[in-house]
């Protein structure tokens, strides 16, 4: 396989989903004043690493299973690897299981490294999270997808899940703030959602018709875009009132960047143009943690 079909078959386009939790939980754990572990390289790379092969098999093994339960049938559904026939079912099974072999491998050298930086063993938290990752990748399209519940494993799962793992294998268990981490999660938790629920609402008939009740399904479409934007602009409040009140930096306000960006995706219900405006969103917001002269 080449690496464009690669990036096809993955939904690369995508990736923005695990790329921004990995560095707002990495920029969290380089932001603690006077923390003798906040930042290790190479613990930072294979988080990444892991995080976006973790996304991959969620998307490809989404894909297989949609295309097996006659849910995805026309070229633009999915990444369309399965749908035109490039792909056959048995080889984006055997991806799946390569890139989630790969995200574990990461997964366990990172709690390795994490063990020799910290000198903690992160082995019951770190493992929960994955976990609970794993699981959400295989339940999704396989069970519950069919009960409106894909959008809350996606919040949990990319959102806190992973900003949390990154943050807690950066400085161990004890005395992590916890609490704080996820707090400052949910903006990018809120951009995760808001790609997945733009996917559904493209997808809204058909998934009708092939019984799944994704949020995007059983709301009206009006309803739907209202959710749309509340995923979408929702972030940008949160940095704005955060700014205000002295909870966050006033260097999070560079997030406003994205807002041309993130306009037009709601306008054109654009999946890719989402992912971007995550991106947009998400680097100067995990900045805005570890950049001097914060609040």
């Amino acid at each position: 396989m080449n690496l464009p079909l690669f990036l096809r078959a993955t939904r690369a386009y995508s990736f923005p989903a695990s790329i921004v939790p990995v560095l707002l939980g990495t920029a969290l754990a380089a932001g603690i004043p006077h923390h003798p572990h906040r930042f290790d390289l190479v613990t930072f790379l294979l988080v990444l690493v892991g995080g976006v092969l973790s996304q991959a098999g969620g998307n490809t093994v989404n894909d297989y299973y949609d295309f097996k339960n006659g849910v995805d049938t026309r070229p633009e559904h999915g990444s369309g690897v399965l749908t035109d026939g490039t792909l056959s079912p048995a080889q984006m099974l055997r991806l799946t299981l390569l890139v989630l072999g790969g995200a574990a491998i990461c997964g366990l050298l990172a709690l390795w490294r994490s063990y020799a930086v910290t000198g903690q063993s992160l082995w019951e938290p770190v493992v929960a999270l994955s976990l609970i990752g794993l699981a959400c990748a295989v339940l999704y399209p396989t069970l519950l997808k069919r009960y409106g519940l894909g959008d809350l494993l996606i919040v949990v799962a990319f959102g806190v899940g992973l900003t949390l793992g990154a943050y807690i294998l950066q400085v161990g268990a004890a005395g992590a703030a916890w609490g704080q981490v996820m707090l400052a999660s949910l903006p990018v938790a809120f951009l995760v959602d808001a790609i997945l629920h733009a996917n559904n609402m493209r997808d809204r008939e058909d998934d009708r018709a092939a019984h799944v009740h994704t949020i995007a399904s059983l709301l009206s479409v009006a309803g739907s875009r209202r959710l749309l934007a509340l995923l979408t602009f929702g972030p940008l409040a949160f940095v704005v009132v955060g700014a205000a009140t002295g909870w966050l930096s006033v260097w999070s306000l560079l997030t406003l960047v994205a807002v041309p960006l993130m306009l037009r995706a709601y306008k054109e219900i654009n999946v890719p143009l989402l992912a971007q405006a995550h991106l947009i969103f998400g680097l100067p917001y995990a900045l805005s943690f570890i950049l001097p002269g914060r609040v």
